[in-house]
């Protein structure tokens, strides 16, 4: 008597977990394996990186979506939405959900992706609330208007906010705190970024590049305030809220920062971080490290239960870095999915380019991943930054890395990169689109071949819409070439569907467009014969 289905259960319903069914879908079509998607969010999976679209009103929340539940079903997938998992019963091999008594749903493997949760701090809280009620100064107090824009719900609440021109404070200075800052002011909205150090970014900038990332932010419109963190909110009740439920509720309507100055603000974004959410794994008596994070090895699979599997930013891999960006989670799925479809007894099948070569798989924690760097890509439609690695080396010492350093303040353009030999150990490119996307695929092996680094310079000038060869990287989060965009765009009708098919265009967005051009108008020429 032959076996059913493998049944695997994903919690949590985001990017990631989308991309991990996407990669066990031959397991799924050959009817080896069930997956059921237990996700907290009302909503299927979406490209949460493009959060900031939504709140600028440049997107639909719908034009996000990764994962629709009816399409899953058809393909073994069930997506519950708005299901909580409050505890795991590993000796059952259940995972037991909010509400309802006794409610479980049972597995043979279970993958935890439930990614990281916003670390917002509590804030010391004063004002009136209505009705002579007033709060003291003390913490533990989260008024409305406080959001770390990691959901739709709050991307929503934020667009609001911009088409009623309310004032908005954006709290951190990473990556996430510039590209919420560009993303409103962009739109018209009046956005304050308050910040540690001396510049935004200031931890992956090499100071000239600070100071030009400074400027222009500046010029964009947006009120920088360097050292600088929230000392209180001031809150109030609103007039139209106290004759409703609401009355007694604190809504923000200023800030009070460390330096003394009184902002105007019904909205904090606070982008200060973020912890995995590991909480569940830790209750069950998974390994959990002590700042967070599911210890798990290369393929996914927890060391103390093998039928269990985690991915995305609540897993931490053996002897592998976090980035807590979105390419390093679809490695995990990739490598958790290749496990899951062996055990269903659907092995992978050896992926080829579009050359028709065989194409190395990469596996988070490998030996090779030590070279390597994690690009940071600001998302922006108006801005291009982008730095990896170590920039401090002096350019002067003989001794040390090489250096080559470019600058036109005016045209708001930097560019700096150190190598040593042919070994990339670090880059910044502001206002170079083109040279940012070249180093980023350099940063992925660690190396740079080109000897003229003025060379890079060159491809600013090339022509916009210059043909790509097949092996060349369209899209860099899913590493998806233009060859395979090119063979799923000869049978989609859309970026979506596209997206679907081989990965691109479902990251962070920025090669869309191009995808977009390459649906519109005649098909891309690839040297005959480049195709499989």
């Amino acid at each position: 008597m032959s076996r059913g289905p493998l049944r695997i259960v994903v919690v949590g319903g985001g990017p990631v977990a989308a991309r991990l069914v996407q990669e066990l879908r031959p397991a799924l079509e050959a009817g080896a394996a069930h997956v059921t998607i237990l996700g907290e969010e009302p909503v299927p999976a979406y490209q949460r990186i493009r959060l900031g679209d939504v709140a600028s009103g440049r997107v639909d929340g719908a034009a996000l979506s990764l994962l629709d539940a009816q399409d899953g079903e058809l393909a073994g997938v069930v997506v519950r939405c708005g299901v909580k998992v409050v505890a795991l019963d590993r000796d059952r091999k259940t995972a037991i959900l909010d509400g309802t008594p006794g409610a479980s749903v049972p597995y043979d493997r279970l993958v935890l992706a439930t990614g990281a949760q916003a670390v917002i701090p509590d804030f010391p809280v004063s004002g009136s609330v209505g009705r002579g009620i007033s709060v003291p100064a003390a913490a533990g107090v989260r008024p409305v208007g406080v959001m770390a824009l990691r959901d739709l719900a709050e991307a929503r609440r934020l667009h609001q906010a911009v088409r009623d021109a309310e004032p908005v404070v954006v709290l951190g200075g990473g990556v996430l705190g510039v590209e919420a800052a560009l993303a409103l002011a962009e739109v018209g909205a009046a956005v304050t970024l308050l910040h540690r150090g001396h510049v935004p970014l200031g931890g992956q900038l090499d100071p000239d590049s600070g100071r030009l990332l400074l400027r222009q932010l500046l010029a964009a419109g947006i009120q920088v305030r360097p050292d600088c963190g929230v000392q209180e909110l001031v809150v109030a009740a609103r007039a139209q809220d106290r004759a409703t439920v609401h009355d007694g509720v604190p809504h923000l309507t200023a800030i009070r920062t460390t330096q003394g100055r009184r902002i105007p603000a019904t909205l904090l974004v606070a982008c200060t971080g973020v912890r995995p959410r590991d909480e569940l794994a830790a209750a069950a008596g998974l390994d959990t490290l002590p700042r967070g994070g599911i210890v798990v090895d290369r393929n996914g699979r927890c060391p103390d239960d093998p039928s269990v599997f985690a991915v995305g930013d609540c897993a931490a891999v053996l002897g592998a870095r976090s980035s807590g960006l979105i390419g390093p989670g679809w490695d995990q799925a990739r490598a958790a999915a290749g496990a899951l479809r062996t055990e269903a007894g659907v092995p992978e099948a050896v992926e080829r380019d579009a050359a028709g070569r065989p194409v190395p798989r990469p596996t988070p924690g490998t030996p090779a991943s030590t070279s390597r760097l994690d690009p940071i890509v600001v998302k922006s439609h108006t801005l291009s930054v982008a730095c990896a690695g170590d920039l401090t080396a002096d350019p002067w010492d003989p001794q040390g890395p090489s250096v080559s350093t470019w600058a036109d303040p005016v045209a708001g353009q930097y560019l700096r990169i150190v190598t040593q030999g042919s070994r990339l150990l670090g880059f910044v490119a502001i206002g170079l689109p083109r040279s940012a996307a070249e180093l980023s695929r350099h940063a992925l092996t660690g190396t740079l071949p080109v000897a003229d680094r003025s060379a890079l310079l060159a491809t600013e000038h090339a022509a916009a819409d210059r043909e790509l060869g097949p092996e060349d990287v369209l899209c860099r989060c899913s590493g998806a070439t233009a060859g395979q965009v090119h063979e799923a765009a000869m049978e989609c009708a859309t970026v979506d569907e596209v997206g679907g098919r081989c990965g691109a265009g479902t990251g962070c967005g920025t090669c869309r467009g191009r995808i977009e051009a390459l649906l519109a108008g005649p098909p891309v020429r690839l040297p005959a014969g480049s195709l499989a």
